[in-house]
């Protein structure tokens, strides 16, 4: 049950995988249902760039939990939990409303050591997500403001804000 899942540390976390990287439908957990439900069906070829969860024991103030991209090199499985540390953050507002997005990595993932910070990530890969959204954007139909990303250490203070408020 995902409501057991422990938060874990701001430097190993963990996180629940709802969409595969390279995945074409859009899952999301549902805490009054306690289950995962399909949220969108994304075509024209718009996939997820990158693996899609949320952080354990957080939430947002729409009710949700904080969203993460896990940099992994091969897509998760759906209902995965992967303990993460966070490199940084996608600044983001979706229909007027904060929505930032933690960028993280696998502890377990050796080969993503060298990513310590959001500036050790190439510009390209970060270009990846930045154009996710604007397509996503058209295909939702939804006013997606994107902010540019943030370091490490503004991703920790995004963790320990949505862990405070949901206490």
């Amino acid at each position: 049950m995902i409501k057991k899942i422990p938060f874990g540390e701001i430097d190993a976390f963990n996180v629940i995988i709802e969409v595969s990287e390279g995945g074409a439908k859009k899952y999301a957990y549902d805490t009054e249902m306690e289950a995962v439900k399909l949220s969108r069906v994304l075509y024209d070829g718009l996939v997820m760039p990158f693996n899609y969860g949320f952080i354990a024991q957080t939430e947002n103030a729409d009710n949700n939990h904080l969203d993460v991209f896990v940099l992994c090199t091969h897509p998760l499985s759906r209902g995965t939990v992967v303990e993460c540390r966070a490199i940084g953050m996608l600044k983001m507002d979706d229909r007027g409303k904060q929505d930032n997005k933690i960028i993280a990595v696998p502890l377990s993932e050796n080969r993503m050591e060298n990513l310590q910070d959001i500036t050790d990530w190439p510009e390209a890969e970060q270009e990846k997500i930045l154009n996710f959204y604007r397509q996503a954007s058209v295909q939702w139909d939804s006013a997606i403001e994107l902010s540019g990303f943030a370091n490490k250490e503004s991703a920790k203070k995004e963790i320990l804000r949505t862990l405070e408020f949901s206490s």
